[in-house]
Protein backbone atom coordinates (compact mmCIF):
# COMPACT_ATOMS: atom_id res chain seq x y z
CA UNK A 1 0.00 0.00 0.00
CA UNK A 2 2.82 2.62 0.44
CA UNK A 3 4.12 2.55 -2.69
CA UNK A 4 0.70 3.25 -3.88
CA UNK A 5 0.50 6.02 -1.23
CA UNK A 6 3.46 7.74 -2.60
CA UNK A 7 2.05 7.14 -6.15
CA UNK A 8 -0.89 9.06 -5.99
CA UNK A 9 1.41 11.93 -4.38
CA UNK A 10 3.92 11.88 -7.13
CA UNK A 11 0.91 12.24 -9.69
CA UNK A 12 0.32 15.55 -7.66
CA UNK A 13 4.18 16.75 -6.35
CA UNK A 14 6.88 14.90 -8.41
CA UNK A 15 9.10 13.38 -6.35
CA UNK A 16 13.01 13.00 -5.99
CA UNK A 17 15.15 10.32 -3.62
CA UNK A 18 16.68 12.68 -0.97
CA UNK A 19 20.73 11.81 -1.51
CA UNK A 20 22.18 10.06 1.62
CA UNK A 21 18.73 9.87 3.29
CA UNK A 22 18.35 6.22 3.30
CA UNK A 23 18.93 4.20 6.51
CA UNK A 24 18.27 0.52 7.28
CA UNK A 25 19.25 -0.96 11.09
CA UNK A 26 18.00 -3.61 13.38
CA UNK A 27 15.65 -2.89 16.28
CA UNK A 28 12.79 -4.65 18.41
CA UNK A 29 14.20 -7.54 16.32
CA UNK A 30 12.93 -6.23 13.15
CA UNK A 31 14.86 -4.99 10.24
CA UNK A 32 13.88 -1.30 9.02
CA UNK A 33 14.75 0.73 5.78
CA UNK A 34 13.91 4.63 5.69
CA UNK A 35 13.82 6.30 2.71
CA UNK A 36 13.08 10.38 2.25
CA UNK A 37 11.95 12.74 -0.55
CA UNK A 38 11.39 15.99 -1.84
CA UNK A 39 8.20 16.92 -2.55
CA UNK A 40 8.25 19.24 -5.38
CA UNK A 41 5.92 21.98 -4.73
CA UNK A 42 4.38 20.47 -1.37
CA UNK A 43 7.96 19.34 0.78
CA UNK A 44 9.32 16.30 2.72
CA UNK A 45 8.10 13.00 2.63
CA UNK A 46 9.75 10.07 4.97
CA UNK A 47 8.99 6.74 4.47
CA UNK A 48 9.55 2.97 6.31
CA UNK A 49 8.88 -0.10 6.69
CA UNK A 50 9.78 -3.15 8.80
CA UNK A 51 10.06 -7.16 8.41
CA UNK A 52 10.11 -9.53 11.03
CA UNK A 53 7.60 -10.76 13.75
CA UNK A 54 5.16 -8.25 12.25
CA UNK A 55 5.22 -6.28 8.99
CA UNK A 56 4.91 -2.34 9.28
CA UNK A 57 5.06 0.74 7.11
CA UNK A 58 4.90 4.48 7.89
CA UNK A 59 4.33 7.60 5.69
CA UNK A 60 4.98 10.60 6.66
CA UNK A 61 4.67 14.37 4.80
CA UNK A 62 5.64 17.62 5.90
CA UNK A 63 4.26 20.01 3.85
CA UNK A 64 6.90 22.90 3.96
CA UNK A 65 5.81 24.86 1.11
CA UNK A 66 2.27 24.91 1.16
CA UNK A 67 -0.08 25.50 4.75
CA UNK A 68 -1.42 21.98 5.42
CA UNK A 69 -0.55 19.75 8.62
CA UNK A 70 1.86 16.97 9.20
CA UNK A 71 0.48 13.85 8.06
CA UNK A 72 1.54 10.54 9.47
CA UNK A 73 0.09 7.22 8.24
CA UNK A 74 1.19 4.06 9.94
CA UNK A 75 0.62 -0.04 8.85
CA UNK A 76 0.85 -2.80 10.78
CA UNK A 77 0.01 -6.44 9.72
CA UNK A 78 0.75 -9.05 12.89
CA UNK A 79 -0.54 -12.02 13.58
CA UNK A 80 -3.58 -12.06 10.76
CA UNK A 81 -4.43 -8.81 12.53
CA UNK A 82 -4.19 -5.39 10.11
CA UNK A 83 -3.90 -2.25 12.28
CA UNK A 84 -4.08 1.41 10.27
CA UNK A 85 -3.50 4.70 12.01
CA UNK A 86 -3.45 7.94 10.17
CA UNK A 87 -3.08 11.38 12.12
CA UNK A 88 -2.90 15.02 11.20
CA UNK A 89 -0.31 17.19 13.13
CA UNK A 90 -0.57 21.46 13.46
CA UNK A 91 2.01 22.36 12.03
CA UNK A 92 -0.41 25.48 10.11
CA UNK A 93 1.04 29.23 9.78
CA UNK A 94 -2.37 30.45 8.94
CA UNK A 95 -6.24 29.22 8.04
CA UNK A 96 -6.26 28.17 4.82
CA UNK A 97 -6.03 24.08 4.91
CA UNK A 98 -9.49 23.18 4.81
CA UNK A 99 -9.89 19.43 6.05
CA UNK A 100 -14.33 19.43 5.66
CA UNK A 101 -13.23 17.24 2.32
CA UNK A 102 -11.70 14.76 4.45
CA UNK A 103 -14.06 14.60 6.42
CA UNK A 104 -16.75 13.55 3.54
CA UNK A 105 -14.55 11.39 2.22
CA UNK A 106 -13.64 9.27 5.32
CA UNK A 107 -17.75 9.42 6.44
CA UNK A 108 -18.08 7.01 9.08
CA UNK A 109 -14.30 5.87 9.03
CA UNK A 110 -13.14 9.53 10.66
CA UNK A 111 -12.45 9.58 14.19
CA UNK A 112 -12.62 13.17 16.28
CA UNK A 113 -10.08 12.93 18.94
CA UNK A 114 -10.75 13.57 22.58
CA UNK A 115 -7.84 16.44 22.82
CA UNK A 116 -7.98 16.18 26.89
CA UNK A 117 -6.52 12.25 26.62
CA UNK A 118 -3.05 12.06 28.13
CA UNK A 119 -0.77 12.27 25.68
CA UNK A 120 1.65 15.38 25.01
CA UNK A 121 0.73 15.86 21.53
CA UNK A 122 -2.77 15.64 21.50
CA UNK A 123 -3.35 19.40 21.30
CA UNK A 124 -2.18 19.13 18.30
CA UNK A 125 -3.91 16.57 15.98
CA UNK A 126 -6.30 17.69 13.67
CA UNK A 127 -9.05 16.45 12.88
CA UNK A 128 -10.36 13.83 11.32
CA UNK A 129 -8.00 11.36 11.61
CA UNK A 130 -8.35 7.04 11.35
CA UNK A 131 -7.62 4.11 13.94
CA UNK A 132 -8.68 1.63 12.61
CA UNK A 133 -8.49 -2.23 13.81
CA UNK A 134 -9.53 -5.98 11.96
CA UNK A 135 -8.90 -9.21 10.90
CA UNK A 136 -6.46 -10.22 7.77
CA UNK A 137 -9.71 -10.08 5.26
CA UNK A 138 -9.84 -6.31 5.96
CA UNK A 139 -6.76 -5.29 4.40
CA UNK A 140 -8.12 -4.41 0.84
CA UNK A 141 -10.69 -1.77 3.01
CA UNK A 142 -8.51 -0.57 4.70
CA UNK A 143 -6.33 -0.25 1.95
CA UNK A 144 -9.22 2.21 0.19
CA UNK A 145 -10.07 4.02 3.76
CA UNK A 146 -5.89 5.15 3.64
CA UNK A 147 -6.17 6.10 -0.36
CA UNK A 148 -9.62 7.93 0.31
CA UNK A 149 -7.58 9.75 3.46
CA UNK A 150 -4.62 10.43 1.61
CA UNK A 151 -6.15 11.69 -2.05
CA UNK A 152 -8.42 14.09 0.33
CA UNK A 153 -5.88 15.46 2.06
CA UNK A 154 -3.42 16.01 -0.89
CA UNK A 155 -6.93 17.75 -2.74
CA UNK A 156 -6.94 20.22 0.67
CA UNK A 157 -3.51 20.65 0.68
CA UNK A 158 -3.08 22.30 -2.63
CA UNK A 159 -6.07 24.00 -2.12
CA UNK A 160 -3.76 25.74 0.70
CA UNK A 161 -1.95 28.88 0.35
CA UNK A 162 1.97 28.74 -0.28
CA UNK A 163 3.91 29.62 3.05
CA UNK A 164 7.39 30.79 4.21
CA UNK A 165 9.40 27.82 4.58
CA UNK A 166 11.44 28.54 6.95
CA UNK A 167 8.41 29.71 9.29
CA UNK A 168 6.92 26.08 8.44
CA UNK A 169 9.86 24.25 9.53
CA UNK A 170 9.90 25.65 12.38
CA UNK A 171 6.50 25.18 13.36
CA UNK A 172 6.54 21.50 12.13
CA UNK A 173 9.95 20.98 14.40
CA UNK A 174 7.45 21.15 17.36
CA UNK A 175 5.88 17.72 16.84
CA UNK A 176 9.25 15.79 15.40
CA UNK A 177 11.66 17.07 18.55
CA UNK A 178 8.76 16.43 20.68
CA UNK A 179 9.04 12.50 19.70
CA UNK A 180 12.42 12.80 20.55
CA UNK A 181 11.80 14.96 23.53
CA UNK A 182 8.96 12.75 25.63
CA UNK A 183 9.88 9.40 23.51
CA UNK A 184 7.35 7.14 22.66
CA UNK A 185 6.35 3.43 21.18
CA UNK A 186 8.18 4.25 17.73
CA UNK A 187 10.68 6.19 19.00
CA UNK A 188 12.03 4.26 21.92
CA UNK A 189 13.31 1.08 20.53
CA UNK A 190 15.30 2.85 18.02
CA UNK A 191 16.84 4.70 21.19
CA UNK A 192 17.61 1.39 22.50
CA UNK A 193 19.00 -0.30 19.56
CA UNK A 194 20.75 2.33 17.70
CA UNK A 195 21.24 5.42 20.30
CA UNK A 196 20.12 9.11 20.42
CA UNK A 197 22.77 10.52 17.75
CA UNK A 198 21.04 7.62 15.02
CA UNK A 199 17.47 8.33 16.17
CA UNK A 200 17.69 12.12 16.08
CA UNK A 201 19.32 11.97 12.55
CA UNK A 202 16.95 9.34 11.10
CA UNK A 203 13.50 11.51 12.98
CA UNK A 204 15.00 14.90 11.66
CA UNK A 205 16.65 14.18 8.30
CA UNK A 206 15.04 10.97 7.31
CA UNK A 207 11.45 10.76 8.36
CA UNK A 208 10.50 14.74 9.20
CA UNK A 209 13.06 16.59 7.24
CA UNK A 210 12.71 18.98 9.69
Amino acid sequence: MLENLLKMIRNDFPLTEKDGSARQFQAAGMAFEARAYVAEGLGHVGVMTAQGPMRMETLLISPFELDAPILSYDRIHAMGQEIMVAEMYDSLLGDSFCADGMARALGEAAVYPDKSQDIWYAPMIVSPWLNQKGAADDAARFDGIAADYVAAYLAAAKAAEPCDAAQKREKAAVYSEGLLKHGGPATDPVKAAMGEEFTADLFRNTLFGA
